[in-house]
C-alpha cells in the first residue's frame, strides 16, 4: 500500500507524457515568446512611420536544432519536474493568497474585500427583485401562450423557447442592475472592481444555467411540454441534484479565475486551478454516474428499446463509460497545458457543456422549422382535397341526376346502359378514397439535422484541443472527420433515396395491391403497377452509385490516387464488354423490355413454350412460376415473343347448355337483371368493369342449343368472378324453370336392333360413343377466343 501513490504518480506522468505528442509545436511558440516580445515594439515603431521592415533570421547550427523542439522523452521529464515543483509549494498556497490579497489592499487590510462583496450582493439582490417583478409582469401578460394540451411537438418547443427568453431577458436585467450598482459605488479600486465583476458574472451564469437551459430542458413544473424521456419523479430529483452541483463547480471555477485577475503568483495558480479542475471532475462525474438510468432514458427516447437503432442502443448503454474518459481524458489534456503554461486549458472541460446546450438549442430551433414547414404543408394540402372532393361530388349528383332525367319513360326492354353504372360506381369509389397527407421526407430531415448538429458539436470539441478541423491538410483526426461527413452526405443521400422509394412503391401497392391467388390456379393474385416493378431495379442502380461515389470521395480525400482506378476501370469494363456479350444484351434487352412496359411483377405471361406469374426481376433475367409449381428463369435476351394475360381487362364468356324449348328472349332479359343485381354483390360486385349480359344463341348442337353470355373485369378477377356468376344462374334458371341440356349421342343401327346385339358389340358401341364425345369438348376447349366473335 505504500507504493501506490507513487505508482498513480507514474501512472500519470505517462499519460501526460503521451498527451505531449500532440502539442510538439506549443513550446516552440513558448521558447520563442521573449524574442517576439523584444522585436514587438520595434516593429510597432517601424510601423507607425510607415517603414517595411524584413527581418532575415539566419539558419545556423544552433536554430536549426532549436526549431527541432524537445523530444518526448524531455517533454515527459519537464512535465515531471514542473509538476513535483508545483506540488512542492502546496504548504504555502494559503500563505500566497493572503499575500496576494494584502498586496492589492490600498491601505494593508481587507476592507476592501468586504465592501466589494457587499457591493455585489446589493447588487444581485437588487437585480433579483426587479426579475420578481419583471417574472410576475411576464406571467400575466404571456399566461395566454400556455396551451396544457399541445398539439404538435413545434408548440411545445417553441412555449419552451419563448419561456427560456423571457427568464434570460430578467436575467440579463438582474446583471444590469447588478453592474449600475457597482458602478456607482465604484471606489476606483481596480481589484475591487473585478471581485464585483467575477461575482455578478459567476450569479449570472447560475441563473442562466439553472433557470433558462437545465429548467425548460427538463420542464419539472410542465410534464405536458417535456420533450426528453423522464417521468416526473426523475425531472424532480435531476432538477434538484444538479441545482446543487451547478454552483459549487461555478463557485470554484470563479475563485481561481478571481485569483488570477488579483495577480496570484504562476505557481500557486497553477497549484490552485490543477486542484479545482480535479475537484470540479469529480463532482460531476459523480452527477454523471449518479442519474446514470435517468441519461439512459433521455438517450433511448421514448418506445420500446428493441425497435431503437443499434448506434441509439449502444450510445445509452455505454454514454456513462464515454462521458468518464473523456472527462479524464480533458483533466490530464488541462493539467499537461496547465503545467507548461500552454493556452485553452480550461476550455478542454467547458467545451464538452458547451457544445451539449449548443446542439441542443440548434436542434430544437431545426425542429420547430421542420414542424411548422410540413404542419403549413398538410394544411395546404388537405384544403386542396377537400375542394376537390367538394367538387367531386357536385359533378356525381349532376351526373346522377341527369341519369335519373334520361331514364324516365324507358322501360326494361331498352338497351343496357352499363356505361352509366360503370360511371356511377367508379364516381363513388373516388368520393370514398380520400388521398392522405404523409411527409416523405420529415424523418429524413429530422435524422440528418441531428447527425449534422452532432458534427458540428464534436467540431466545435475537437477545436478546443488546438485542432483545426478542416483547415490542416493531411492530419488524421482532421481526414478523419472529413470522411465523416463524406460518409454523413452520402447517407443522407441513400436515405433520401430509399425513404422516396420506398414511399412510391406503398403509393402504389395501397392503389393497386398485389394479392397472391391460391397455388395451382393461372392468372390468380394482381399484378404490380408499372411503377412497383421499375423502382426497386433503380433504388437498386442509385444505391449502387452512390456506395461508389462515396468511396471514390474517401480515397481521394485520404490522398490515395483515384485516376488509376478510373483508368483500370475502364480496361476492365471493356474486357468485360468483349468477354461478356450476352450478359450486355441481357441487360439491354430487359431495360427495353420494362421501358416499354411489356410485363410486370405478378403479371401472367406466356412466351414460347413456357408461362406463368412473374416473381422476380433482375438487371438481366426474371422469373415465371407456373401455376403448378416450377420456377423458370429467364434470360431478357432470350424473348423473341411475349404474350401478356394480364394487362388492363379480361372478357369472361360462359357458354350456357339449354334445352331447345327455351325462351331466348325472356333469358336475355333475366341475365340482363342478373347483370345488375351482380353489381351489389359484396363480394365481387366492385370487381366487374362491365356488367354480365346475354350474347344470345352462340351454336346449336344436335342435344342443346348453346346460349353464351358475357362480362368485363380485370385480369384475375375473373375466376373468382366466373364461380359467383355460375351459382347465380344455376339458381335463378331454377326458379324460372328453365332447364339445361344434357349432351347425348344418338346412335342409329342400319340392319338390327339393340336387342341382337352382342355384349361386346354393345361396349364397342359405348366407347365409340364416348369418344365422340370426347373429341367434340376438346374441341369446343381449344377454340380461339378470335374465332367466338364479340
Amino acid at each position: 500500500m505504500s507504493h501506490s501513490p507513487r505508482f498513480i504518480t507514474g501512472l500519470l506522468f505517462a499519460l501526460l507524457a503521451a498527451l505531449a505528442i500532440l502539442q510538439p509545436q506549443q513550446g516552440l511558440a513558448q521558447s520563442d515568446a521573449p524574442i517576439a516580445q523584444d522585436l514587438e515594439p520595434l516593429l510597432q515603431s517601424a510601423k507607425d512611420k510607415g517603414l517595411s521592415v524584413i527581418i532575415v533570421s539566419p539558419e545556423t547550427e544552433d536554430s536549426a536544432v532549436r526549431n527541432t523542439g524537445p523530444g518526448w522523452g524531455e517533454q515527459a521529464l519537464k512535465i515531471r519536474s514542473e509538476f513535483f515543483r508545483i506540488i512542492s509549494k502546496a504548504p504555502q498556497l494559503g500563505t500566497s493568497i493572503i499575500k496576494t490579497l494584502g498586496d492589492v489592499s490600498p491601505d494593508g487590510t481587507f476592507n476592501w474585500l468586504g465592501i466589494a462583496l457587499l457591493t455585489a450582493a446589493g447588487g444581485t439582490a437588487g437585480g433579483t427583485a426587479c426579475t420578481l417583478v419583471t417574472r410576475s409582469w411576464s406571467r400575466q401578460y404571456f399566461k395566454d401562450l400556455f396551451n396544457p394540451a399541445p398539439r404538435n411537438r413545434a408548440e411545445k418547443i417553441s412555449y419552451l423557447m419563448f419561456r427560456a427568453l423571457i427568464i434570460l431577458v430578467n436575467v440579463s436585467i438582474m446583471a444590469l442592475f447588478a453592474t449600475v450598482v457597482a458602478v456607482v459605488f465604484d471606489s476606483g479600486h481596480k481589484e475591487s472592481r473585478e471581485t464585483i465583476g467575477v461575482i455578478i458574472v459567476a450569479y449570472t451564469s447560475y441563473r442562466i444555467f439553472r433557470h433558462v437551459i437545465f429548467f425548460n430542458l427538463i420542464a419539472p413544473d410542465t410534464p405536458s411540454h417535456r420533450m426528453i424521456n423522464l417521468d416526473d419523479r426523475d425531472a424532480d430529483m435531476m432538477q434538484s441534484d444538479w441545482r446543487t452541483i451547478a454552483p459549487v463547480v461555478i463557485v470554484i471555477c470563479a475563485f481561481f479565475v478571481w485569483l488570477k485577475l488579483l495577480g496570484l503568483t504562476p505557481d500557486a495558480l497553477k497549484l490552485l486551478v490543477t486542484g479545482s479542475l480535479l475537484l470540479c471532475a469529480l463532482i460531476i462525474g459523480y452527477g454523471l454516474l449518479k442519474h446514470k438510468k435517468q441519461f439512459h432514458g433521455i438517450i433511448l427516447g421514448v418506445g420500446e428499446p428493441s425497435a431503437k437503432s443499434l448506434w441509439r442502443r449502444f450510445l445509452a448503454s455505454q454514454w456513462h463509460v464515454i462521458s468518464l474518459a473523456y472527462l479524464a481524458t480533458a483533466l490530464l489534456v488541462s493539467t499537461y497545458k496547465i503545467l507548461l503554461s500552454l493556452p485553452s486549458a480550461l476550455a478542454v472541460i467547458a467545451a464538452p457543456i458547451v457544445a451539449v446546450i449548443g446542439c441542443i438549442a440548434l436542434y430544437a430551433f431545426a425542429l420547430i422549422f421542420i414542424d411548422r414547414f410540413y404542419t403549413a404543408r398538410q394544411r395546404r394540402f388537405e384544403e386542396r382535397v377537400q375542394l376537390a372532393h367538394d367538387q367531386k361530388k357536385r359533378e356525381l349528383e349532376a351526373e346522377q341526376k341527369s341519369a335519373a332525367e334520361a331514364r324516365k319513360g324507358r322501360t326494361d326492354d331498352d338497351d343496357d346502359d352499363e356505361e352509366m353504372i360503370i360511371n356511377k360506381m367508379m364516381s363513388a369509389r373516388q368520393l370514398e378514397d380520400m388521398p392522405v397527407f404523409k411527409p416523405v421526407f420529415k424523418t429524413v430531415l429530422e435524422e440528418g439535422v441531428g447527425v449534422l448538429v452532432t458534427l458540428l458539436g464534436i467540431g466545435f470539441v475537437m477545436t478546443t484541443w488546438d485542432i483545426s478541423v478542416g483547415t490542416e491538410e493531411h492530419h488524421p483526426i482532421t481526414a478523419f472527420f472529413d470522411t465523416l461527413m463524406i460518409i454523413f452526405l452520402g447517407w443522407m443521400m441513400y436515405r433520401c433515396v430509399a425513404v422516396y422509394i420506398d414511399h412510391q412503391l406503398e403509393q402504389e401497392n395501397s392503389d393497386n395491391p398485389a394479392e397472391e391467388g391460391e397455388p395451382g390456379e393461372e392468372m390468380t393474385g394482381k399484378s404490380a403497377s408499372r411503377l412497383a416493378t421499375l423502382l426497386p431495379l433503380v433504388r437498386n442502380v442509385l444505391v449502387v452509385s452512390i456506395i461508389v461515389l462515396s468511396l471514390m470521395i474517401i480515397l481521394s480525400n485520404l490522398g490515395i490516387d483515384v485516376a488509376p482506378l478510373f483508368a483500370g476501370a475502364g480496361v476492365i469494363g471493356l474486357a468485360v464488354g468483349f468477354g461478356a456479350q450476352t450478359l450486355i444484351r441481357d441487360i439491354f434487352s430487359g431495360g427495353f423490355f420494362l421501358f416499354d412496359d411489356a410485363f410486370r411483377k405478378g403479371e401472367y405471361i406466356e412466351m414460347e413454350n413456357i408461362r406463368g406469374t412473374v416473381e422476380k426481376i433482375s438487371l438481366r433475367s426474371f422469373q415465371l412460376r407456373h401455376h403448378n409449381g416450377p420456377l423458370h428463369t429467364v434470360p431478357f435476351g432470350e424473348i423473341k415473343q411475349l404474350t401478356n394475360y394480364s394487362r388492363d381487362w379480361v372478357m369472361m364468356k360462359l357458354p350456357l347448355r339449354l334445352t331447345y324449348d327455351t325462351d331466348v328472349e325472356r333469358v336475355r332479359k333475366l341475365i340482363k337483371k342478373l347483370g345488375q343485381r351482380l353489381l351489389d354483390h359484396p363480394d365481387v360486385g366492385d370487381l366487374f368493369l362491365q356488367p354480365l349480359k346475354s350474347q344470345g344463341v352462340y351454336r346449336m348442337e344436335d342435344s342443346a342449343m348453346i346460349i353464351r353470355v358475357k362480362f368485363m373485369t380485370k385480369p384475375g378477377d375473373q375466376f373468382m368472378t366466373r364461380k359467383v356468376v355460375y351459382a347465380a344462374i344455376r339458381e335463378l334458371f331454377e326458379q324460372e324453370g328453365i332447364r339445361f341440356a344434357s349432351k347425348e349421342v344418338t346412335v342409329r343401327l342400319a340392319d338390327e336392333s339393340a336387342s341382337d346385339l352382342s355384349t361386346q358389340q354393345k361396349h364397342s358401341i359405348a366407347a365409340s360413343a364416348a369418344r365422340s364425345a370426347a373429341d367434340d369438348e376438346a374441341a369446343t376447349a381449344t377454340e380461339r377466343p378470335s374465332d367466338d366473335g364479340p
